[in-house]
Formats: structure tokens, sequence, C-alpha cells
């Protein structure tokens, strides 16, 4: 059967001629209403994809995304029509590992005040107290999937090895210890900085709320590249305020884009950027190269060999 394979990512047109080449056939986002016949979708468009899942005249059974996150999916409607989903994880890891070295760097070497700084023109030489080498700063990561794995590559670089936080607790490379989601109040007490790189599930929705910030006590740095929803914004304001946390660099947010009303925008203890950290001109090539892979392998054996998501925990 050939896979009619409608493309919400946009592909080259050499993109486009090496599917061709693999038997497939590519419809364009612009026709995703009038075509017929569509069995795999490339990409997500959240207005369009549900009703191109839910149209009687397509036979979807497999869907390729563009990002490593799946939350955004219709997935109770994708699990009960047992249509497959396959990610981009890995293609986004090394830019957000790279981002949140710099977030790191931007606070532990005084960068952020020197910004400031220069804005009025002032000279002002930090408190050496009030820096700090990356090397020796106690690193706890949420997550320790591909992004986890990436960002604690480039801190053994620096000799830093941080500790891991995942759902069983089991030990990954790159890290000196893990420890099981439900036993992590022990390991973060003392912590001087803490990173989120968890997916979004229903266990970790509001995860990092007032609950956990007080269990906090002058946490250097406090990162987010994971999920917006992992957060729960109010919270971590207080935790600002109060200086349970000191620092916080945000990338993700539970409602984006980020309200010109949210008073995050005003915290001068908070770096913001607007979902970008995973943005990259290099990582356009490997997201099409998972598509192909597993085409390759579909069509071979009827197997999805690359990045097979796990639709009943949504990663």
């Amino acid at each position: 059967m050939t896979e009619r394979i409608l493309a919400f990512q946009p592909l080259t047109s050499d993109q486009a001629q090496e599917l061709t080449t693999l038997g497939a056939e590519v419809i364009p986002a612009d026709d995703w209403e009038t075509a017929t016949g569509i069995t795999v979708i490339f990409g997500w468009h959240r207005e369009h994809g549900p009703k191109v899942l839910q149209n009687p005249a397509n036979t979807i059974h497999w869907i390729q995304t563009a990002s490593a996150g799946v939350d955004y999916l219709p997935l109770d409607w994708i699990k009960a029509h047992q249509i497959r989903v396959t990610n981009a994880s890995g293609a986004y890891s090394g830019a957000i590992a790279e981002s949140t070295i710099g977030y790191l760097l931007y606070f532990l070497r005084g960068f952020n005040e020197s910004v400031k700084n220069q804005a009025g023109h002032f000279w002002q030489r930090p408190a050496r107290s009030d820096l700090g080498l990356l090397s020796n700063q106690k690193i706890v990561i949420y997550g320790t999937g591909s992004i986890g794995q990436a960002i604690a590559n480039l801190l053994n670089g620096f000799g830093n090895y941080p500790f891991g936080v995942n759902r069983t607790g089991h030990g990954v490379t790159g890290f000196q210890g893990a420890v099981a989601l439900a036993d992590d109040t022990g390991l973060v007490k003392d912590a001087d900085v803490v990173i989120n790189a968890m997916p979004a599930t229903s266990a970790t929705d509001h995860y990092f709320g007032r609950d956990y910030f007080k269990h906090l006590d002058g946490l250097r740095v406090f990162v987010n590249v994971g999920r917006g929803k992992s957060v729960d914004e109010a919270a971590l304001m207080d935790a600002l305020l109060y200086q349970n946390v000191l620092h916080a660099a945000l990338d993700v947010f539970e409602t984006e884009p980020l309200p010109k009303t949210s008073r995050l925008w005003d915290y001068p203890n908070v770096i913001i950027t607007p979902h970008q950290t995973g943005f990259a001109a290099e990582n356009t090539l490997p997201i099409f190269g998972y598509l192909k892979d597993n085409l390759t392998s579909w069509t071979t054996d009827h197997e999805l060999t690359v990045n097979l998501v796990d639709v009943s925990r949504g990663y």
C-alpha cells in the first residue's frame, strides 16, 4: 500500500522526492481539507490535525511529530484508534543543553547583574562570594531522557556530575546518582541548581508547586526547559519573592505566549525566553531523518524503529 503522507511540517523539494523514491506520496499542508486516503501525518496543526484524524476518508495509522513532547496531541483519541506516534526526541537535546548551560553561567558568573549595570553605565564589581563555579554546584536534573542526558554530558565537561530524578530511580550514564520521583525530597533540600527536563504527564502536572518550593532554602537557580504545566507559576513567584529560589530561567510556561499581564516579566531575578531553547538550524535534518528511517522500516516490515512513543504514558 502506498503511504499518503500529509506534511504539516514543511519539506524541501529534495526531501519530498526522497519520500517519493521510498514509495510514498506527499500531500502538501494546504491540501489537508480536500485530500483523502491520508495514512500518515508528519508534524501537526492544532486546528486542522484533529479534523484530518477524524475524517472517515482517511485511515491514519501513524503520526511522526516534529517535536519531542506530544502532550498537545489528542492522545486519548489516538490511543482508542490504535494510532502509532513517533516523536523527534533527540533532535532538540543538544540545543536545549547548550541553552541550559548558558542560563547557568548567566547567573552563576554574574552576567545578569552586569547587563543591568551596563544599562545604567555603572562600573560595579560583584563580591567574590556572589559568584560560583559551575563545577562546584550540586545540580539536580529532573528527567534523565535525551534532554537530561545531553545537559549532563555538557556539565561533565565542566567537571560537574549531576544527580538525576526519574520515574524509577534507575542509574543513567553521566549522572553520579539518581532517585525516583517519589524520593526526591532529601536530594534537593541542599541543591544549588534544579533543572526540569521532564515531559508533561499527569504525574508532572504542577509538580513544582508550593509544597516543593518550601523545601528549598536559597536555591541558586531553577531552570525549566521541560514543560510549562510542570510549574505552578504563582508558587514559583512566591518562592522567588521569599528567596526559597534566588534566580529562575524559564523557557516554557503554563500559557504560551506568556501573557503580558504575567508578573513574571517584572521579576529582576528571572530570565524569560519564548520557548526557544531547542531552536537551531542544525536540528531540521534529524527530524526529517526520523521520518525517513521510520518510513523505510515500516515499508520493509511494518515496524517503527525510531522514537516510538508510549501513548499511555505520553512519552
